[in-house]
């Protein structure tokens, strides 16, 4: 297929592919002292300047770590608009001996952010590429969300939301070029125990503050296996619960006068995510009964809701008759096992699904991304651009 009638271009994907996992884009939320995103957008932002494509740094709550928005102007103004949103961020490098030089090996090209999510942020540079040399401008107005931060508190789309609104979001994260209909929330909860410091002879005197969080724990244990026996959420499964870090004590000889332990709780619907602190308060006041006094307290860090794509939605339906002129196969549906900022895009009235590359190796020491689903993904990308109705 000529450039003129449209197609990705492989070479060029691969080479943005490779460029992007040499850039150290770890998030410095996740890993203290990382760089972060900012070299990273700022290269997104000069290879979309080189292809003569509208692009700007967006501010986030944090000025060193922006993100980069870029326009391609619809020659339909009735035409739904389409927001392709991608994030910048990576996790740590433990374990790799060279995350950030790529190699390939059997159709697969390996280095840390290959599959999450560079393969797919290569692709949205290669089907931007491929609408220039096309010479033909989408039906309806596209943007490129290039976002910062989706691995720690989302900052990058959270600021993206606030300026930015679209008909239509198509989240790139790797789904194995499934359209992923749902994901589960989460919520972070710190649980604090008080006790009272003395010396380790000093019983008398002494309170073991992570003595008594084991209290809460037997109730974490419990609640965890009753979480999963629940009927399974449609897409998601159940909900679960887990203890997630324990810290506390100074010294062997010496009474621990303070305890923290955080909890993760993966939350199904809107609903299970209002019950969920409930549990957590029950589980809590259960434990200081048992103590006979109110040792523990506990607060929320952060919560993020469920993702669930509209019932309705003309995404999909564009998405689906897409997948089938490019692979004359219908499209495969399921949920994704994690949390991602289609939830966010959904919340602000976008109709959005989550489609992607297929990869292998989600914040572990061997990542690596297939480039044949890369060709594959630009490919259905572009048919659902250019036939959006």
């Amino acid at each position: 297929m000529s450039r003129k009638q449209g197609s990705i271009d492989l070479r060029y994907v691969k080479d943005q592919l490779y460029r992007l996992i040499r850039i150290d884009s770890r998030n410095p939320t996740l890993s203290p002292g990382a760089p972060g995103e900012k070299a990273l957008a700022e290269y997104l932002h000069a290879e979309l300047q080189r292809l003569h494509i509208d692009a700007a740094f967006q501010a986030t709550a944090d000025p060193e770590r922006p993100n980069v928005v870029a326009h391609m102007p619809g020659r339909d103004a009735r035409a739904p608009a389409l927001m392709l949103n991608g994030h910048m961020d990576t996790v740590n490098v433990e374990g790799m001996a060279q995350p950030f030089a790529p190699w390939e090996r059997n159709g697969r090209v390996y280095g840390r952010g290959s599959q999450d999510m560079k393969g797919s942020l290569a692709v949205m540079l290669g089907v931007a590429e491929c609408l220039v040399a096309a010479e033909a401008p989408p039906p309806g107005d596209l943007w490129l969300a290039f976002v910062a931060d989706e691995e720690g508190n989302s900052i990058g789309t959270e600021a993206l939301i606030r300026e930015y609104r679209c008909d239509r979001a198509l989240v790139l994260e790797p789904t194995e070029l499934h359209a992923a209909v749902a994901h589960r929330g989460f919520a972070w909860y710190a649980v604090h125990s008080q006790g009272r410091a003395a010396h380790g002879s000093r019983f008398q005197d002494g309170i073991d503050a992570i003595a008594q969080m084991g209290a809460l724990l037997q109730g974490i244990q419990a609640l965890a296996g009753e979480l999963v026996r629940r009927p399974p959420a449609p897409w998601v499964g159940p909900p679960s619960l887990h203890a997630s870090t324990i810290q506390g004590g100074t010294e062997l000889s010496v009474y621990p006068a303070q305890c923290l332990l955080t909890l993760e709780r993966r939350t199904t619907s809107e609903a299970d995510a209002q019950a969920a602190g409930r549990e957590i308060q029950s589980l809590v006041d259960a434990a200081n009964r048992a103590l006979g006094e109110d040792r523990l307290t506990w607060e929320t860090l952060q919560t993020r809701a469920p993702f669930q794509a509209r019932p309705d939605s003309a995404l999909l339906d564009c998405l689906e008759a897409a997948c089938r002129r490019v692979t004359g196969a219908a499209l495969a549906r399921t949920g994704a096992p994690y949390w991602t900022d289609a939830a966010l895009l959904a919340a602000a009235d976008m109709d959005c699904l989550l489609f992607g590359p297929t990869g292998f190796g989600l914040h572990t020491a061997e990542e690596w991304i297939e480039l044949a689903s890369l060709r594959q993904l630009g490919e259905i990308v572009l048919q659902a651009i250019r036939h959006p109705a």
